[in-house]
């Protein structure tokens, strides 16, 4: 491997915040810089981080942003109401196949990068991984297609299947993304992100059962991305990295020679490929 360590890909300097920065400057900041991962600072050492998953599952629906109140509180929560602490975190040293090993294994998508005096460097995310699997598998000298590595077995739902339903699904398989398919073809693809941003926050929706009752019974037809990005089983896996990349997504539908759908292929699979082509 011709870059070998983390310090290599990491993407420096971080994107940061401090712990009293508001649920929706958050998610201003995130949006702006086109992260899906934010470390929290305080006097500069890592106390937390926060995922765009975090500041949505916070957040106020959509659906009741015109109740001023609710929206108000919801924004004004604090980053360190909402952080997850004890994270993960890599070195610049350390091979960058046993970090992505870390991301696999731990189904996340981001690591704060620390130096020895535990000063955040940078961060290692999913994109510089794809960015791995873009630049240094062609000089492994062999050409590794979508179907080594997508998972065929994939779960799907309909245009009508509910937002709770669609979540359900998403928590018992432990997966992030639902292709959707409607007489057989695919028509749409939902995201767990798109469900959040979708689904009504518990700190907002208090006493407000008949609003959580539409939300979560609204149909994925009305939340799904339709025409979703697709690759061929038989394209290179470098082209699935260069999708993923450049379209800041984490997930494609795989097509076979007639057009139907015959797998998925995700960000933790190109983790996968990382560690089983460069960790030895």
């Amino acid at each position: 491997m011709k870059h070998a360590l983390v310090q290599h890909w990491m993407t420096s300097p971080a994107i940061t915040c401090d712990p009293a920065t508001r649920l929706h400057d958050g998610l201003r900041i995130m949006n702006r810089h086109q992260i899906r991962a934010m470390p929290i600072v305080d006097g500069g050492r890592l106390v937390g981080i926060v995922t765009k998953r975090d500041l949505l599952r916070a957040d106020v629906t959509p659906v009741i942003r015109d109740s001023w109140e609710q929206y108000r509180m919801a924004g004004n929560l604090t980053m360190d109401k909402i952080m997850t602490t004890g994270v993960i975190t890599t070195r610049p040293d350390v091979p960058v196949a046993k970090a992505a090993r870390v991301l696999m294994e731990n189904k996340i998508t981001a690591l704060p990068v620390l130096d020895r005096q535990q000063n955040l460097v940078g961060m290692l995310t999913s994109s510089d991984i794809f960015r791995v699997v873009i630049e240094e598998v062609p000089l492994l000298n062999e050409t590794i297609r979508v179907h080594e590595y997508m998972t065929a077995d994939v779960q799907t739902a309909e245009p009508t299947t509910t937002l709770l339903a669609a979540q359900r699904m998403m928590a018992v398989k432990r997966i992030r993304a639902l292709p959707v398919l409607q007489n057989g073809l695919l028509i749409g693809i939902v995201t767990r992100t798109d469900l959040l941003s979708a689904a009504p926050s518990v700190v907002t929706t208090q006493g407000r059962l008949e609003v959580t009752e539409m939300v979560l019974n609204t149909p994925l037809q009305f939340i799904m991305t339709t025409k979703p990005i697709t690759i061929g089983e038989e394209q290179p896996i470098t082209e699935a990295a260069r999708l993923m990349l450049a379209n800041k997504i984490h997930a494609l539908p795989v097509l076979d020679s007639d057009q139907d759908l015959c797998g998925i292929i995700t960000e933790t699979d190109l983790f996968r490929l990382v560690v089983h082509k460069f960790l030895g």
